[in-house]
């Protein structure tokens, strides 16, 4: 059974130390979902054997324009699935076709050009998303990273974008933009095919 278009999330385990609850991302979601814009579904995963089994069992039955946002800790082309585990970002084994992979650690991609090309090759994405720098998630008051996300997606439902059609490229840069001018700290970056 194929699952409706939504953002589906894989979020690591952040360990911010002595922090009574460990943050999540669940709340934007739950803020996208509550505005009529985006369905949603979260797992917990702290392995690389984990990732994989949530993307067999329910990504891959997700409906094309879905998100994938991997809500992790991370470093130039690796994303932290927990302290003892981590994934170059080209080895990710998802089918996106024609969809979104969105990267919510810092540095993932600050790396160059074809490693990111290779894991849209590789996985047929439509866009790649992500930061460059460390783009303040562990800010306390307000993560600009947090805002950023909020205002992205948002945005991309807003004005409609259809992942399938190449006329929504134009919309997918322009938010790009958009996102760069308000957020210029988080090294936000946005790949389109």
């Amino acid at each position: 059974m194929q699952l409706e278009k939504r953002i589906y999330c894989i979020e690591g385990h952040w360990n911010y130390g002595t922090r009574e609850v460990e943050p999540s991302v669940e709340p934007i979601l739950q803020m996208l979902q509550g505005l009529g814009q985006w369905p949603y579904a979260r797992r917990d995963c702290a392995t690389v054997e984990e990732m994989n089994y949530w993307i067999r069992q329910e990504w891959n039955r997700c409906r094309e324009g879905s998100v994938l946002y991997l809500a992790t800790h991370g470093e130039k082309g690796r994303i932290w699935l927990s302290d003892d585990y981590s994934v170059d970002v080209a080895g990710i084994n998802a089918d996106c076709t024609n969809c979104w992979v969105h990267f919510g650690g810092c540095n993932v991609l600050s790396v160059q050009e074809d490693r990111i090309e290779e894991l849209m090759s590789n996985s047929g994405a439509t866009v790649v998303s992500g930061y460059t720098v460390e783009a303040g998630w562990a800010d306390i008051t307000l993560p600009p990273a947090l805002a950023l996300e909020l205002v992205l997606f948002s945005s991309a439902a807003a004005r409609s974008v259809d992942l399938g059609d190449g006329r929504s490229r134009p919309k997918l840069r322009k938010i790009a933009d958009d996102l760069n001018d308000r957020f210029p700290d988080c090294g936000f970056r946005l790949h389109v095919r």
